[in-house]
């Protein structure tokens, strides 16, 4: 970090105790004021314990300083190979500017997922502080297409009877690091409000746990993503957990855990997939459709009747899909375990 010699000390110690609110036990070293350099205790204390921050801007005296993940020296990945993660030279992410990998190996490998959060830092933000859905409706409301809106950690509704609308083509993102960090008790519903836009853009929800349903209903976007969601709907509930209908669009299903359900995916509409999925302990069937549908990758096991039941077929890709057979199967019974 080239900026030690550009900032005084007083500040360079302001934003060390700004990281090391992540790290509040760290030792005396990363915090002590003006014995080493910022870029010295910043590099211990992301020894000490990974700094999981988003981008900090920091305007004083006329400096902008943008203190980023790399200064965390954690491959994006969460790759265990300490000799890797310890080198001052991670490769950086020319467009985000946030992820950070210990090699190519690792960029290419974690491509899948990260495609749908590089986003240029350009691009506008609004972050939710307050933990309650209404907070979350303001600011999707309050976005306009192609931008951002971050919930950051915390529990969001408490009733389960709310319902949150996507009606732009937005980014939704959740937990940067852990799903489980941000969970939000509610249905979710994405669909089109009558809004201009011109079909360019998409809608990406990410990173949360979702303690409810959701419906993709009829809408005009390029595409229509879900990844690493955890979503968990009652396995006696009358709905399904699920939902998707009238895209024109692409709809991808990407890295989710589906739980529970009268069905676990009810599919009414072209160009789905669903890929290194997880769909388990619907009532009835796990996937039930009546379009044509991709799937790879996916696990779709413990429901009461069908793993799928599709009366237009569906393709195979990837190494290896796990697919329930029918309900007569040696099996054994529906499990409502979970």
């Amino acid at each position: 970090m080239k900026t030690d010699h550009h900032l005084p000390w007083r500040l360079q110690d302001f934003i060390c105790n700004i990281l090391v609110q992540s790290a509040p036990h760290a030792p005396h070293y990363c915090l002590a004021p003006s014995l080493q350099p910022l870029s010295c205790r910043l590099h211990a204390l992301a020894t000490y314990k990974p700094i999981h921050t988003p981008l900090i801007y920091l305007s004083v005296h006329c400096y902008t300083l943008k203190v980023q993940r790399i200064l965390a020296l954690e491959c994006s990945t969460n790759n265990n190979d300490q000799a890797a993660n310890n080198t001052a030279h991670l490769l950086g992410c020319s467009r985000c500017k946030s992820a950070r990998y210990c090699s190519t190996a690792c960029q290419k490998k974690d491509w899948v997922f990260h495609k749908f959060k590089c986003v240029s830092p350009e691009v506008t933000r609004h972050e939710v502080h307050v933990c309650s859905i209404e907070a979350i409706q303001s600011a999707i409301n309050s976005a306009s297409p192609g931008d951002i809106v971050v919930i950051k950690e915390g529990a969001y509704g408490n009733d389960g009877q709310s319902t949150l609308f996507v009606n732009e083509p937005i980014y939704l993102w959740g937990g940067e690091e852990n799903r489980d960090n941000v969970v939000l008790d509610c249905n979710l519903v994405i669909d089109e409000s009558d809004g201009d836009h011109d079909g360019s853009k998409a809608v990406v929800v990410a990173d949360l746990f979702l303690d409810g349903t959701v419906t993709i209903s009829d809408n005009s976007y390029k595409s229509v993503t879900l990844c690493n969601i955890e979503l968990k709907c009652p396995n006696n509930s009358p709905r399904d957990a699920l939902k998707i209908s009238g895209c024109e669009g692409k709809c991808l299903i990407l890295g989710c855990d589906i739980y529970g359900g009268s069905d676990g995916v009810h599919i009414a509409s072209e160009r789905v997939h669903l890929k290194r999925a997880c769909i388990q302990y619907a009532q009835n069937r796990g996937i039930f459709s009546r379009r044509g549908f991709t799937i790879e990758d996916c696990e779709v096991s413990g429901c009461g009747g069908y793993g799928i039941k599709g009366s237009a077929g569906w393709t195979e890709k990837g190494r290896h899909n796990d697919i329930q057979p029918g309900p007569w199967s040696s099996d054994g019974p529906w499990s409502s375990g979970w």
